[in-house]
């Protein structure tokens, strides 16, 4: 079968977050039970029916690289708020869970959402079937990023920009220019020191392959458009002024989270997640 997916597609990462909790083994990867509560029942009921087809070795590989691009981001984000950062920017969000699950611990923490009208929108409609409200620690923030800089659309918030800032960016540039990429990049230098940005990228040598994540994004209307080297990303990202870049590299990602695994959950073949201090 080309889709395992099916009418899931739509749903993109959330609905592969939502497979990862309900076929997958303990301990999971990425914890997110409240992605089931987004999640319409018959989405629900329909993972559980097609079990076996989310077993397609692709849709393992992707489901895997969704669950870890956003443990990785959280468990970066527990470091730094152990360092002092108390805000927590999420560019793109869409139907990420993290304000409706925060761990215990992190009382000081504002997080601002930040993603396309649009998206917010959907969520929201989400969120009121679910009995969920917006958290007292969390401010939802409009934004285009093709035709609306960053700052333009946190200036509208309380986001402080003076006092550092943890920022992820995760499935998000392979579909924006690099003219909007790096203008993101140049904002998030400008921030104070200890500030982080994780984020995810493709690499330059899967442009015009028949990769299956970017064949399942071209096929669901959203191609991908811009890759990158690793080198030139890091050359990038230090003469913006950053203090460390470091790529999750696989052997690291399969050391890290993958050790004593038995539910064909693997790493990642190419590094595809970065972290970049200020």
């Amino acid at each position: 079968m080309n889709n395992p997916e099916g009418s899931l597609t739509s749903l993109g990462a959330a609905g592969l977050r939502a497979a990862h909790q309900l076929l997958d083994g303990e301990p999971k990867l990425f914890s997110d039970p409240v992605i089931l509560r987004l999640l319409d029942p018959g989405h629900i009921e329909e993972i559980k029916a097609r079990a076996s087809q989310f077993q397609h070795p692709e849709t393992l590989r992707l489901r895997s690289r969704i669950a870890l691009r956003s443990r990785y981001a959280e468990d970066r984000l527990m470091l730094a708020y152990a360092r002092g950062v108390r805000q927590y920017l999420l560019l793109g969000a869409g139907l990420d869970t993290f304000a409706w699950r925060q761990p215990e611990g992190l009382d000081e923490l504002k997080i601002f959402e930040a993603d396309h009208p649009a998206t917010q929108e959907q969520k929201r409609q989400r969120l009121s079937r679910a009995g969920l409200s917006v958290p007292a620690n969390c401010q939802i923030v409009a934004i285009n990023f093709e035709t609306e800089t960053l700052e333009e659309a946190l200036r509208k918030s309380s986001f402080d920009f003076h006092a550092p800032c943890f920022i992820s960016w995760l499935g998000v540039t392979v579909y924006l220019s690099k003219d909007a990429v790096d203008t993101v990049f140049r904002f998030v230098s400008t921030l104070p020191k200890g500030s982080e940005l994780v984020f995810t990228f493709a690499q330059e040598r899967l442009a015009g392959s028949m990769n299956y994540t970017a064949a399942r994004a071209a096929g669901a209307g959203e191609p991908w458009v811009t890759y990158f080297r690793p080198e030139d990303l890091s050359r990038r990202l230090y003469e913006l002024g950053f203090s460390a870049v470091h790529f999750l590299e696989p052997e690291e990602a399969r050391k890290t989270y993958y050790i004593n695994r038995h539910d064909g959950l693997t790493s990642p073949s190419l590094a595809s997640i970065a972290s970049a201090i200020v």
